[in-house]
């Protein structure tokens, strides 16, 4: 199983936009998906409708976790928990950790959908996860939040056998006619270079109205034109990045 996680250390930056659009991507191309929705907001698994409900993540946060006999093709835990671990979050990330690998046979891909702001749960996503997508957004505070997703993927590093691998930056809601985001987008390419996906999500209401009507932009009632190829470029490009990386 390849888990792929989606996180940035900041809200408003398109993470469960994105996850859900990796999900729906994976699910169209007949993979089995687990998606693990973390943040407690569950705005994910609303979206997802087509995903069979497995209820709340908490089992995998307990000592000895056991798989049901069976998985639906397409299944989603969700983050029903009310802060109880909040205060002994170690034993929580040793459990998940430990649980986490009963998953592998009986899925192809995991998808973690992350918190808005930086907390042990985010931690755990990166524990476990073999690839990761940053999504950034070009304003006064986006790259800054990368640098400390980029810190927060140093300190994880430490406690996993292999490094995360950093699928790549992708910039959502950008205004192409915007000189100043422009600017801000060639001045992170000339940083991080490959690092920065050669597409970028623009900002369009599609993708928005899309996830609230729980349909992939591919599958909603309205002319995507404009909408459609970037978002297909993005997954594509991603799909080809994580499949490339040993």
């Amino acid at each position: 199983m390849k888990t792929i996680a989606i996180n940035v250390e900041k809200g408003g930056a398109g993470k469960t936009m994105i996850a859900c659009h990796v999900a729906w991507h994976l699910a169209d191309a007949g993979h089995r998906v687990l998606f693990l929705d973390l943040d407690r907001q569950c705005n994910a698994t609303d979206a997802l409708a087509d995903f069979e409900s497995l209820g709340t993540c908490k089992p995998l946060f307990e000592p000895g976790y056991k798989p049901p006999a069976s998985f639906p093709r397409l299944a989603i835990y969700s983050n029903r928990m009310g802060g109880e671990y909040d205060a002994d979050y170690p034993r929580a990330l040793t459990n998940l950790n430990a649980n986490f690998p009963a998953l592998d046979l009986h899925f192809d891909y995991c998808v973690i959908d992350t918190p808005p702001s930086w907390s042990w749960i985010n931690f755990a996503a990166l524990l476990v996860c073999n690839h990761l997508i940053v999504p950034v957004e070009l304003g006064p505070f986006g790259p800054a939040a990368t640098k400390q997703v980029s810190d927060s993927i140093a300190t994880v590093n430490t406690k996993r056998r292999t490094p995360i691998h950093v699928v790549g930056l992708i910039p959502n809601r950008v205004r192409a006619n915007d000189r100043h985001q422009m600017d801000m987008l060639a001045a992170i390419q000339s940083k991080i270079g490959r690092n920065l996906f050669s597409t970028y999500l623009p900002e369009r209401a599609h993708y928005s109205q899309a996830i609230q009507e729980h349909v992939p932009v591919w599958r909603f009632d309205k002319d995507v034109r404009t909408s459609l190829p970037p978002m297909r470029a993005f997954l594509e490009e991603a799909m080809t990045r994580i499949g490339s990386h040993a």
